[in-house]
């Protein structure tokens, strides 16, 4: 039974901790921590769990078990699959206090009979809500990435390579990390940009946008390049807390100026691809992408040509779809990339412009060449992996 109000994700409770772990304040771990030092006689009482773990043991699911993605940032080992036990006890915390982890959609039992949903419907363990999306979007199969452009961007890859961690801790703590594929087939590195859709009502408020594309359009390609932030602070694919990025040169407000922000988006999000190639990941193919963002043709349009490649505009990409899908390899006693690939739809295809792919590779050269000094690719890696991947 729960010992204690729940907590907010912004909760500030375990900030000390995480920085003795060198950990996010926001994972797991640090506030699990925070609560055996703050609370020692209830803590040898409990055990650690999810949210998504006790709303399923609830339903009627075994207790005391959790899915690899929930795992990842309460510190478990996806490599060797376990928790750290003597890291975990150098830390002052008792690793039987910690659940069996078990992979996404293994079926943990089936619903009671009070809740009367009907007999035999089966619980399976569930998965974080980026990973469903993920799965929503169906980059499930090696070298297929997918990006999300809302407010912000966000990047999510299917990789045999896993993004290292640090010495000190057993997981990645970058600002490019990798969950372990719930098949464990493969592994999924993912980072998010705070560049992305929300510059627009920044510097546009109230704007029509459909309207402003539509001016914009004339505009393209403008010959401006910019790195579009709303304040100070970056996290991919430039990791600097002070990094303001840069304006277009064009009046503010102006057509022009509107246009050259939704080309600072899809460099930044250039970038952010050819980031994760240099850290090995693959590239191939046609990109997956969800999101606000493909709400405007135009922008669509740009985005294929700058980065020289096709988009595939995901059908449904709700993270609500990868749980189903989830649910569904459960069900069908199939794998869940099986279940992906019989799921997953995508409703078109948007081709880059041949004469804007030609523009925009002299302009993004220029947009490199505005990078802080600090900023390289990992040495020995390509620039421009989109262009021959």
């Amino acid at each position: 039974m729960p010992l204690d109000q729940a907590w907010l994700y912004s909760d500030l409770r375990g900030q000390a901790q995480a920085r003795r772990l060198g950990i996010p304040a926001s994972w797991g771990l640090s506030r699990w921590l925070w609560w055996a030092e703050a609370h020692p006689d209830q803590y040898r009482d409990s055990y650690l769990a999810h949210p998504a773990d006790f709303l399923l043991s609830q339903l009627g699911g075994r207790r005391r078990v959790t899915d690899h993605t929930h795992a990842l940032k309460s510190g478990f080992d996806l490599e060797t699959y376990t928790w750290p036990r003597e890291w975990l006890s150098r830390h002052g915390l008792d690793p039987k206090r910690f659940p069996e982890v078990v992979a996404p959609g293994t079926v943990l039992g089936t619903v009671r009979a009070e809740w009367e949903l009907g007999p035999e419907v089966l619980i399976a363990a569930g998965i974080t809500d980026g990973c469903a999306g993920q799965l929503a979007a169906g980059a499930t199969r090696l070298g297929q990435v997918a990006t999300s452009l809302g407010t912000t961007l966000i990047f999510k890859a299917n990789s045999a390579v896993r993004v290292s961690g640090t010495e000190s801790y057993p997981v990645q703590t970058q600002s490019l990390y990798s969950h372990l594929h719930p098949d464990r087939t493969s592994w999924w590195p993912g980072a998010a940009s705070f560049c992305g859709g929300g510059v627009l009502p920044h510097f546009f408020p109230g704007g029509n946008f459909a309207a402003l594309d539509r001016q914009a359009e004339a505009h393209l390609p403008t010959g401006l390049v910019s790195y579009p932030l709303c304040r100070p602070g970056e996290r991919f694919p430039i990791l600097d807390s002070e990094f303001a990025g840069f304006l277009p040169q064009a009046e503010v407000g102006s057509p022009r100026f509107y246009a050259a922000l939704l080309e600072g988006v899809a460099m930044v999000e250039r970038l952010g691809l050819e980031t994760l190639a240099a850290h090995g990941i693959p590239i191939e193919g046609t990109l997956l992408t969800t999101g606000g963002g493909c709400k405007s043709p135009l922008w669509l349009r740009l985005r294929a040509s700058l980065l020289a490649r096709p988009l595939a505009v995901v059908k449904h990409p709700e993270a609500a779809v990868g749980a189903a899908v989830l649910a569904a390899s459960a069900y069908w006693c199939c794998s869940v990339q099986q279940a992906a690939d019989r799921l997953v739809q995508v409703e078109r295809l948007i081709q880059p412009d041949p004469e804007w792919v030609k523009a925009y590779t002299e302009i993004y050269s220029e947009f490199l060449s505005r990078l802080p000094n600090f900023w390289r690719f990992p040495e020995g890696r390509a620039t421009n992996p989109l262009l021959t991947g």
